[in-house]
């Protein structure tokens, strides 16, 4: 019953965000929109806040860590999901500050990235810092491009910019790791 009505709050938040900002919506316009009472909501979250955190966890753990041949397909796959739901998407964006927005992309995207460079760095000898430093560099390029979308508005037109970051990923990344490679045979 827990985890339903953890679902049934959330779906019901979402519900809202479609006509609302996240900053106008109050606990007790959720509960009785959900049928719940104040209490029910409290068990299970501290605040809206909480609700969006707990959605956002869910949505990470749904999409899940792919294949490192996969990472293209995921990213545009969750891209799309959030354009598809870009009203929902902007007005919680709006509520927070861009680091925390920020936090929860990088979280996205790390595995995504770190699958890929991992994947790139089976051919060259480099150590786990320098995987390390690839991922976390490419990783904020990443963030950066997505969350300059969100701010713009989410067009269709950005995602040739995520295009051009597959470029510069794939054309970059073996290059790159080639060179820490001699580097480290130094």
């Amino acid at each position: 019953m827990a985890k339903s009505t953890k679902i049934e709050i959330m779906t019901t938040l979402a519900q809202l965000l479609q006509s609302s900002r996240l900053d106008d919506i109050t606990v007790t316009e959720l509960v009785e929109k959900c049928g719940i009472s104040r209490q029910a909501f409290y068990y299970h979250f501290s605040d809206l806040y909480g609700v969006v955190d707990y959605a956002i966890q869910q949505l990470l753990e749904e999409l899940g860590v792919a294949r490192p041949e996969e990472w293209r397909t995921v990213l545009e796959r969750t891209l799309t999901m959030l354009r598809e739901n870009r009203t929902l998407v902007l007005n919680v964006y709006r509520a927070y500050e861009r680091s925390y927005v920020e936090s929860h992309v990088r979280r996205w995207a790390a595995p995504l990235v770190e699958a890929r460079t991992r994947l790139a760095a089976q051919r060259h000898h480099v150590t786990e810092d320098q995987i390390g430093f690839m991922t976390g560099l490419l990783t904020q390029g990443l963030a950066s491009i997505v969350l300059s979308w969100v701010e713009r508005g989410m067009p269709s037109s950005a995602i040739d910019r995520l295009d051009d970051f597959y470029i510069i990923m794939e054309g970059s990344l073996d290059y790159t790791l080639e060179r820490l490679a001699q580097k480290n045979r130094q």
